[in-house]
């Protein structure tokens, strides 16, 4: 059964945004409905970002928190981690990358807005001094300036 991007988003407990930013780059692939919204496969989808745990922390049995010598238990507790880790640094890129592509934005807007400026000034003061101020007569008949 396919998710949903909502459904997606519970499943992994990644937002919607981070979702759709991984189909659209590639990582993860899905399929676009006619009604617009995304079909995804679970398989797909955990390939990327972990299924999310469905415990919390204060539910877990003391024993799962407990740091124990015993090898099977850190094992499968540095497994969950180790997801959880790397979904929160995914999380860390997505924004990272977002801030980014502001910042560009931003730089962006802002030599536009310095350009339009230069532009309205150079409207507003009129002709320079090399400009010829004869009227249209003395330019067609090339009439010197006086």
């Amino acid at each position: 059964m396919a998710y949903t991007l909502g459904e997606a988003a519970k499943a992994t407990g990644i937002s919607k945004a981070s979702i759709s930013r991984a189909i659209n780059s590639g990582r993860i692939s899905a399929v676009k409905n006619e009604s617009g919204s995304f079909s995804i496969e679970p398989v797909e989808l955990h390939r990327v970002y972990p299924p999310k745990s469905s415990a919390t922390v204060s539910e877990m049995p003391l024993e799962t928190i407990r740091n124990t010598d015993s090898g099977t238990g850190n094992t499968a507790n540095s497994n969950v981690l180790q997801a959880r880790l790397d979904a929160a640094l995914e999380q860390l890129r997505d924004r990272d990358g977002t801030i980014g592509d502001l910042r560009q934005r931003l730089d962006r807007s802002d030599e536009e807005r310095r350009e339009a400026q230069a532009r309205v000034i150079g409207l507003l003061a009129g002709p320079g001094p090399t400009e010829s101020k004869r009227g249209f007569f003395g330019r067609l008949f090339g009439r010197p300036d006086e």
